[in-house]
């Protein structure tokens, strides 16, 4: 019996042994083994949403001259901005939405900085006269046309401090995920606002 209990305390020693020392040191890294071949090809997964990395917007702009024209008795006032962006293929499949900053007006007809979707059209009230201003937007191919009109040719000239700003945005979105309220439009499109 006293055999048996010898030979297992030495055993069980040597196994100790080799676990803390055998174990303890590692050889050097092996050169790399050869390429395998490609795995097969994964499944396709769903389709993502519509990046923005092709939304494109200006910074807010005044114009700094304004054409005056008569068009039917009708004074119009007109800016154009040369923009290369906007391409006949854009026009033919994307979309330009411009928005105006009309702090020309005293707050009582546009309160300031405040931003909308043109064409934008103001009623007011001179003394017992109601005027309409009308402001629009026209794009054609490498241009962006600010026009302004007043039904009662009630201005020789146009105010400085009206601002304005375009996004373009490429084919690929659908128009019902563009929204028009522009504090949305920039969050949807990360647009910083001013």
């Amino acid at each position: 019996m006293k055999q048996k209990h010898f030979l297992r305390f030495p055993l069980f020693t040597l196994g100790v042994i080799l676990v803390l020392f055998g174990c303890s040191k590692q050889g050097p890294t092996g050169a790399a083994g050869p390429q395998g071949p490609q795995g097969p090809a994964g499944f396709a997964g769903p389709k993502g949403d519509t990046g923005t990395a092709n939304v494109m917007y200006s910074d807010w702009f005044t114009p700094d001259v304004y054409i005056k024209d008569t068009v039917f008795g009708t004074y119009h006032f007109y800016y154009d901005k040369a923009v290369s962006a906007i391409t006949q293929e854009l026009l033919d499949s994307g979309i330009v939405l411009t928005y105006g900053k009309l702090d020309g007006y005293t707050g009582s007809i546009w309160p300031m900085n405040q931003v909308s979707l043109m064409p934008i059209t103001l009623v007011y009230k001179v003394g017992a006269t109601i005027y309409t201003d009308s402001w629009s937007a026209l794009v054609t191919a490498g241009n962006l046309r600010i026009q302004f009109t007043n039904d009662k040719n009630y201005y020789n000239s146009v105010s400085p401090d009206n601002q304005f700003r375009y996004v373009i945005i490429p084919g690929g979105v659908k128009t019902a995920s563009i929204p028009k309220d522009y504090k949305t439009l920039c969050q949807q499109f990360k647009i910083p606002e001013n």
